[in-house]
């Protein structure tokens, strides 16, 4: 009887602990939320100081994903040239990191830093915005935009969601077909940095970008959107890499901020 109500009391006292921890989780929550409101206000405010629109709903609270170093497969290279020139591939390495890979149908070449350009009767057996489409799906591609004349496509590489802002690939098409398709393609296999310090937060990349516009006085008048991304940057002495940036997206056609959510760089395109 004794062992019994004993046991009953720590089983009592355990779940008092679980409450009161999750009280205090709760309590923590409630704060961050609170302060998060607080900070979008005052963003909305300083905005409105320099006579920018910014909705607050726009300042996500969202954490970035980490800088990934990418890792070359030669063998998605090969997937990506047979998909445009056939399974009858000849392959030549021609040093420092270049490859060529020919067929009936035309040629391809990689380089080590993932563009690539290829040229010749790309899209056999089906039309030739079919085969964007089927490229951009196949590679991972979204946001395919054709020309007004038709005589030309462009679309953007994603990765686990995020567009790799100066990640693109172009397409040139004619009466023909497919003619040619160039620009660069990341490899799935990488390797995941943790930051020194936490990556920045969209609070704090629309703080830096106000500041950069105070500077410049650019005669943007409205934030339109603010979300993550990817920036690609390879050196011919340095792997390719992916670090995480906050896109400002504003008013004016074609002008987007670039927030480099390691070193708080800002850059526009």
């Amino acid at each position: 009887m004794q062992s019994s109500r004993l046991k009953n009391i720590i089983i009592l006292i355990l779940l008092l602990a679980n409450l009161a921890l999750a009280a205090v989780v709760a309590s923590r929550q409630v704060d961050r939320q609170d302060g998060l409101k607080q900070v979008r206000q005052q963003l909305v405010t300083l905005f409105s100081s320099e006579n920018v629109e910014l909705d607050e709903n726009l300042i996500s609270s969202q954490t970035p994903p980490p800088s990934r170093t990418l890792i070359r497969d030669t063998q998605q290279e090969e997937d990506l040239a047979a998909f445009l020139l056939g399974d009858n591939l000849r392959r030549s390495d021609q040093g420092g990191g270049i490859y060529l890979y020919g067929s009936d149908r035309g040629g391809v070449q990689f380089l080590d830093n993932g563009s690539f350009d290829a040229a010749g009767s790309l899209s056999e057996g089906s039309s030739a915005r079919e085969a964007c489409r089927a490229f951009c799906k196949e590679f991972g591609y979204e946001d395919l935009t054709f020309s007004s004349d038709g005589t030309s496509a462009t679309a953007v590489q994603y990765c686990d969601g995020y567009p790799v802002v100066n990640c693109t690939v172009s397409f040139t098409i004619d009466a023909d077909g497919l003619l040619t398709v160039t620009g660069t393609h990341l490899p799935d296999a990488y390797s995941e940095s943790a930051p020194e310090e936490s990556p920045l937060s969209a609070a704090a990349a629309l703080d830096a970008f106000l500041n950069v516009h105070q500077k410049s006085q650019t005669a943007v008048s409205k934030i339109t959107d603010v979300y993550l991304c990817f920036e690609l940057q390879s050196t011919a002495s340095s792997a390719m890499t992916l670090v995480p940036a906050w896109c400002i997206a504003t008013d004016i056609s074609g002008l987007n901020y670039y927030v480099n959510c390691i070193t708080g760089a800002v850059s526009h395109s």
